[in-house]
């Protein structure tokens, strides 16, 4: 073994047979930051190379952040511009490895830009980059005031809480987290099957491509509705429950913003849902479908505060949350109903801003799609987007000293649950 270990040493000690031998080098006199290296093979020749960005012969970077906006919050960001540049002022590249802030979470999202969202807290941060840093602020996101059941726009709203809202021209996506429970049958798990969440599917899981395009298309239905909400498939589950509640007691405190049960509803039903009015964190709205996409929409739309519709051929009732317009309609579009009620073609949700041929892509030019009068779920969702997408705030700040504290809540909860 000695043998072998010494004659190794003797290997690596030698220069390697063939290796290029650098004769000269020396800095440009006409070119600031480049290194040029004269070698000779082992033939005798010799041949030149250079290194442009050479620190020894001047080469340097040099980084500038600016602030374009100087403060943001949870959806609404701080903007810092990045310039960094060589000493003859060409782009040089550069990642987010050696940044940090003191406040909120900051993110590239191009090549001289960063958006620092917030994260619960407020007050001034310091972002910094390399070595350099520079302070913005975290504020609270603008809200609609509600004075007497009566919000900003001048619309009645049956809940005290102040929904988020950037104004009547905001049309910003938002992210709903979307958990999914899938029954668990007694045909499927036995009759001792217990009332709980039985396993997680994750994305190797056969059901999490069905889901995934099931989710697809919830998407397209807002989209060509003008609904800003776009869903993301987070959690998938399978199990078991015998009524709405458990599926509210299972969901309670998961990492996701809405629930849906599917697989099973109520006899002689295709879904049902419970009602909420007021969102509050870790407590996702929950309902329960078994049928269309549309019934799943419709369950879900149940449970952040629309109703059916005043006119609807059954269940009658105007906009739990808001009460002239959160609601369907039938026959909006010719024969095309808002999902909220109970017409044949209930596939979309009616829109004050849109026309019918804006989103059907027909002859039904000039015939608005909604209104806040009688009907307008579109707006109704939008106006609740921002809330319900906190109910799970991926990045909200835990402070690992923090204690639990008893949170008192003067806000009164309207529960409802709806049989369709």
């Amino acid at each position: 073994m000695l043998k072998y270990a010494f004659l190794l040493l003797l290997l690596v000690s030698q220069p390697l047979e063939g290796a290029d031998t650098l004769i000269r080098s020396g800095c440009s006199k006409d070119y600031l930051g480049v290194k040029w290296f004269i070698y000779e093979d082992a033939d005798g020749n010799r041949y030149s190379t250079k290194d442009v960005r050479s620190w020894e012969c001047g080469f340097n970077r040099y980084l500038n952040l600016s602030m374009e906006k100087d403060a943001g919050d949870r959806f609404d960001p701080a903007v810092v511009d990045v310039d960094y540049k060589d000493m003859l002022g060409r782009d040089e590249p550069w990642g987010m490895v050696h940044h940090s802030t003191t406040i909120g979470k900051a993110v590239r999202v191009d090549k001289d830009t960063v958006h620092i969202f917030g994260d619960g807290r407020i007050g001034d941060g310091i972002f910094t980059l390399g070595r350099q840093e520079i302070q913005f602020r975290i504020e609270r996101e603008p809200v609609c005031e509600v004075d007497s059941r009566i919000d900003c726009e001048g619309h009645r709203q049956n809940s005290s809480q102040d929904l988020i809202y950037y104004g009547e021209d905001d049309d910003r996506i938002v992210t709903w987290e979307l958990g999914i429970l899938v029954y668990a049958s007694h045909r499927d798990y036995g009759e001792d099957v217990p009332v709980a969440i039985l396993e997680e599917l994750d994305k190797e899981h056969p059901q999490w491509d069905k889901w995934e395009k099931r989710v697809e298309a919830y998407n397209k239905v807002y989209a060509w509705s003008g609904v800003h909400i776009q869903y993301k498939l987070t959690k998938l589950y399978s199990a078991h429950w015998h009524s709405l509640y458990d599926i509210g007691r299972m969901t309670t405190g998961k990492p996701f913003d809405v629930a849906l049960g599917y697989g099973t509803s109520y006899p002689d039903t295709c879904g049902v849902a419970k009602v909420k009015t007021y969102f509050s964190s870790d407590k996702p709205p929950y309902s329960m479908s078994r049928c269309t996409i549309y019934t799943d929409l419709h369950e879900i739309g149940h449970s952040v505060g629309l109703a059916h519709g005043p006119e609807n051929q059954a269940w009658q009732q105007t906009g739990y949350l808001f009460p002239e317009f959160g609601h369907g309609w039938n026959d909006i579009c010719n024969s095309k109903d808002d999902l909220m009620s109970y017409g044949n073609e209930g596939v979309f949700h009616s829109n004050s801003k849109l026309y019918c041929d804006e989103i059907f892509d027909t002859w039904y030019s000039a015939v608005l799609a909604g209104g806040r009068e009688w009907s307008d779920t579109a707006h109704a969702l939008n106006r609740v987007r921002y809330n319900v997408s906190l109910i799970h705030d991926e990045n909200k700040y835990v402070d690992s000293d923090a204690r639990l504290r008893p949170v008192m809540s003067r806000a009164r909860r309207i529960e409802i649950e709806v049989i369709d």
